[in-house]
């Protein structure tokens, strides 16, 4: 994956070099409350940084991206694209409540969006959404996304949006 460039933000691969970044984002319980329920300790954290970036290794086209606003070079969360299932990529972001309400999460899911369009191998992308995730909701639904199905199991209940590409 080169790096992508959108409006206002750059996308690069996490690399370990990130983490310290990756940790202050995942143990935040504002920006975690609707991910894991709960924020991330520091052993946590890096067992899924870790999981992102063995997943990474072999996906060029795809990963677990450090986003960072281009005017300041401020990270400010993280993206993903991944495949996920028969046909499927999924998308998803998590940000600082700082960044919030700016327009970032619109921003990172038409880029993705449009980065999937590039490959041109992905006909569907999905993203997974906690259904009292209202925001995320209406930013999907923005970009087109459409209801797909219900999740219910151990960890709770979950809402799967999907975009026919």
């Amino acid at each position: 994956m080169v790096r992508l460039e959108s409006e206002r933000l750059s996308y690069e691969k996490f690399t370990q070099e990130h983490f310290a970044d990756y940790f202050r984002l995942v143990s935040e319980q504002d920006v975690m409350q609707y991910i894991t329920g709960a924020a991330l300790n520091e052993e946590q954290a890096k067992a899924r940084f870790q999981v992102a970036l063995n997943a990474d290794r072999g996906l060029h086209h795809f990963g677990f991206l450090a986003v960072f606003e281009k005017e300041t070079g401020t990270f400010t969360g993280l993206a993903k694209i991944v495949p996920f299932e028969t046909n499927l990529c999924e998308i998803g972001y998590a940000l600082f409540p700082a960044f919030w309400g700016k327009g970032y999460a619109t921003e990172i899911t038409r880029t993705m969006v449009s980065y999937a369009k590039q490959l041109g191998n992905v006909p569907e992308l999905i993203a997974l959404v906690s259904p009292e995730n209202h925001s995320s909701v209406k930013v999907l639904t923005k970009q087109g996304f459409v209801f797909f199905r219900e999740i219910v199991d151990a960890g709770g209940t979950r809402h799967d949006y999907i975009l026919r590409i």
